[in-house]
């Protein structure tokens, strides 16, 4: 690509097409790491935006449309870019909360550590699903779907247009109850292993009340929580499974209907 061969109107579509790359990768999962840094980010749009632009088909009657709307039009790249990054991070929201329901259920939540998957703190079983759920995602090379997807979005959202259809967002928001849900199940196992565990050391201290059930119920617990964990790991891959499905579905029906 001759740089200083390009029009006005190429380096503008040039300029629209990296907005959307850098809300992209800002926010989507993996790329947005605060361990990676700042410069290499912008590199990285830089070179998928060289990548991408011989291949992008825009209207040349659109194109000389530009003028007092132009700073609308950047913002809806932008946009763009962040709703598509936003969906991307919704397999690792579940992972996540699965994590802390297992951390709440087996009393380990107050051990907090810095996670930088989601850039915040979290308990240590938390940490040990996400890197799980990470390890995962590079295995089914969930990192070239996400960037297959935001070169697809070129083709089903054109640059250059004013016009955004935000339907499809209210419809992600009803998603969450579907994460919600896949979360449960899969922390379901743990759960009602503690909950029978709680219910025999409750029968056990009213058979035998020299026993101090409270204090004797946190190590027993926390190694049935933990066995069973483990046990279930196979499991907890397959509805990971099913999760990348639903998000990758999710994804694709945003891009159709944005």
């Amino acid at each position: 690509m001759a740089i200083y061969q390009l029009s006005e109107i190429q380096i503008l579509v040039f300029a629209l097409i990296l907005l959307r790359m850098i809300g992209f990768v800002f926010s989507a999962a993996l790329f947005s790491l605060p361990a990676i840094n700042t410069p290499l980010k912008i590199l990285f749009c830089l070179v998928l935006t060289m990548t991408v632009y011989p291949a992008v088909k825009t209207d040349p009657a659109v194109m000389r449309g530009f003028g007092e709307d132009l700073i609308l039009i950047a913002g809806r790249e932008v946009l763009i870019g962040l709703v598509l990054g936003y969906l991307t991070r919704l397999f690792f929201f579940a992972i996540s909360m699965t994590g802390d329901l297992i951390s709440v259920t087996l009393g380990l939540s107050s051990a907090q550590l810095y996670n930088p998957m989601m850039a915040s703190q979290g308990s240590v079983i938390e940490q040990f699903h996400v890197l799980i759920g990470s390890m995962f995602f590079l295995l089914i090379n969930g990192h070239h779907m996400l960037i297959s997807a935001l070169v697809q979005s070129l083709d089903m959202i054109p640059v250059g247009l004013l016009s955004l259809n935000t339907g499809s967002l209210a419809e992600v928001a009803m998603f969450g109850q579907d994460l919600l849900v896949l979360t449960i199940k899969m922390s379901a196992p743990v759960m009602a292993a503690i909950l029978i565990a709680n219910l025999a050391m409750g029968i056990l201290g009213r058979a035998i009340p020299q026993i101090n059930v409270l204090v004797t119920s946190f190590p027993v617990t926390i190694m049935l929580g933990l066995v069973v964990m483990f046990i279930c790991m196979p499991l907890f891959a397959l509805e990971m499974n099913v999760l990348v499905d639903m998000t990758s579905a999710k994804l694709l029906q945003v891009l159709k209907t944005l």
